[in-house]
């Protein structure tokens, strides 16, 4: 699994000649040169091939975002990309880029139990969007056997997780679970299952007790569509005048403020015996520097919109 980045450039411009971007895995015997000859959507050259992705459409342009995910279920570490724009209508096409190294993902990317929600691809691109604005990528974790035993509750039906998240995979006893109802997720840290749970179990010499892969984050996709959905436009825009790149930027903002002002309130005293010393304050800085450059963002490009319709200068 490899994932890709692509940020466009005027984009109002580019809409005018094109519709979308093509993404071509290439394959050679090296490290690919800076130009590349092509004629097609697949041209090979000695051992050196460029090819169409396999069963993933071109990515479509959106006059409302200007940086799009890409991920190639079947690429490895060792692939490389080139894009172009391209017109399906015209055949329009640019020169192809030069090529990159996407990168690789270590994710669970075959989930058993369901998704909390079900977001669309354009929904999925916003959540995606906050999420690299704030600093929360999605990691994943494992827990399973004996690891597990210290987690579950004395009724023996509820398990806590580590630490914030949303299962993914979930098998106990060679059974697997895929109903949101059994095991039910509840404030995304406990499990709560009809069954007894079996932290440890054998069959001969293999172990099948309770093996959870799970996604762990500091919002879930879910908590930070509602963000974005609930935000108002930021003074003086309104609905009528305010981007979707706005309410992105007031989202990741406002979640960031929360992240920071509850981590200062919870863990920002320095903690010192004779041996160690414990000190947060680096980390809060940090957040805090990551805000104030949100906060930044945020101002230049209500101004840049506020100036929009102003068509002359009042001179007293």
């Amino acid at each position: 699994m490899i994932s890709l980045t692509l940020t466009v450039s005027d984009l109002t411009t580019l809409l005018q000649i094109y519709d979308r971007i093509q993404i071509r895995r290439y394959t050679g015997t090296g490290t690919p040169s800076s130009t590349i000859d092509i004629s097609d959507y697949t041209t090979t050259s000695g051992n050196d091939t460029i090819s169409s992705r396999t069963g993933v459409s071109d990515v479509l342009l959106d006059a409302s975002y200007t940086q799009y995910y890409f991920t190639d279920p079947i690429g490895v570490p060792s692939d490389w990309y080139i894009s172009r724009y391209y017109k399906e209508s015209t055949g329009s096409a640019s020169a192809w880029t030069v090529p990159v190294l996407g990168e690789a993902y270590d994710f669970y990317y075959d989930p058993l139990y369901p998704p909390e929600v079900e977001y669309d691809t354009a929904e999925q691109l916003v959540v995606d969007r906050i999420r690299l604005l704030i600093g929360d990528p999605i990691d994943l974790r494992r827990e399973y056997g004996e690891n597990v035993a210290s987690s579950i509750h004395d009724d023996d039906k509820t398990l806590e997780f580590d630490e914030k998240g949303w299962p993914v995979s979930l098998t106990m006893g060679g059974t697997t679970y895929n109903q949101t109802t059994n095991p039910s997720v509840n404030g995304y840290r406990f499990l709560r299952f009809s069954d007894t749970i079996e932290a440890t179990t054998w069959s001969g010499c293999e172990e099948i007790g309770l093996d959870i892969w799970y996604y762990t984050f500091l919002y879930s996709d879910r908590e930070i569509m509602e963000a974005y959905d609930t935000c108002p436009p930021p003074t003086p825009l309104t609905t009528a005048n305010a981007t979707p790149e706005i309410f992105m930027l007031k989202t990741a903002y406002e979640l960031l403020y929360q992240q920071v002002f509850n981590d200062a309130m919870t863990d920002g005293a320095v903690i010192k015996d004779d041996v160690t010393v414990y000190n947060p304050s680096i980390g809060l800085s940090v957040r805090k520097a990551l805000l104030d450059d949100l906060k930044d963002r945020l101002d230049d490009l209500i101004k840049s919109l506020s100036l929009t319709n102003i068509q002359g200068v009042l001179i007293d």
